[in-house]
């Protein structure tokens, strides 16, 4: 479900530059042992589990490259990101982007706020980056966005797909035409926003080897960490206020896990 058929400026005036509001964190890289894989141990090179420490010792999402599956069925292209505003919270966020050519960047987002990741990883499975699999999951969210510049070079975004899942077991139609609205004129907005500012430390990095940009695991783990940390700080901005409006407008007091994606959400903007 959507309400705007039209590519939009994707860019927010006044916003501070995603390189600033990286400063305002530290990032910590170890290897995610708890979910290295034993029967394949080679698997195991690029399972890290990123935090990014802040000032307030509270604040520390957590976020992992990962392998996003749906019943089986893989989303090819896409680099995906596994997001919790704490460790071990329930209500994670998976953030999968994909450069399709020159002009067109999406990013699909996966909200699961009454899901673990324990509920979705599967360690075992045949990738050398943890899978994630939205196959057994009770509540799934979803909100697709696409990217391309205009005529004159700005960036544009497009939402084009909302779906609330079966949220309505806890909120009525009016509530949720309400959280529709919020994900589709706020969380979008916000998401496109540090989606193009994604998009320029990736084409930043390729003008300095004079590359082709290919958004793979390999090539997003290997940036410089300076760059690897501001697009980390992206892509949990865009995961967190995701988890933020539907832990606002329909979760609520079911579980309050989705306040630590508040406060980071509110540290950073």
């Amino acid at each position: 479900m959507r309400h705007s058929i039209d590519f939009i400026p994707a860019k927010i005036l006044n916003q501070l530059p995603i390189e600033d509001l990286a400063n305002r964190t530290y990032l910590k890289r170890q290897n995610d042992t708890a979910n290295y894989s034993f029967k394949t141990t080679e698997n195991n090179v690029n399972r890290y589990i990123f935090t990014l420490e802040t000032s307030n010792i509270n604040i520390k999402p957590t976020i992992r490259a990962v392998e996003a599956v749906n019943k089986n069925r893989k989303y090819k292209g896409y680099d995906s990101f596994v997001i919790e505003s704490q460790s071990g919270n329930t209500g994670i966020v998976v953030v999968m982007i994909k450069k399709e050519d020159s002009k067109t960047f999406f990013c699909n987002v996966r909200i699961l706020p009454l899901s673990t990741l324990n509920d979705v990883a599967n360690p075992e499975a045949d990738s050398k980056l943890l899978t994630v699999n939205f196959s057994n999951v009770d509540l799934l969210l979803k909100m697709d966005i696409t990217i391309t510049p205009s005529n004159t070079g700005e960036a544009m975004y497009l939402t084009h797909d909302i779906d609330t899942g079966n949220i309505s077991r806890f909120i009525n139609d009016d509530q949720i035409l309400q959280l529709t609205k919020d994900l589709e004129y706020n969380g979008a907005k916000i998401s496109a926003h540090f989606c193009q500012e994604i998009l320029e430390i990736i084409m930043n990095d390729v003008s300095k080897t004079e590359d082709t940009p290919i958004l793979t695991d390999d090539y997003i783990l290997n940036l410089p960490s300076g760059e690897l940390k501001t697009l980390l700080t992206a892509i949990t901005i865009v995961g967190d206020v995701s988890i933020e409006i539907v832990g606002i407008d329909a979760i609520k007091n079911i579980n309050q896990d989705w306040k630590s994606a508040s406060d980071f959400v509110g540290y950073m903007l």
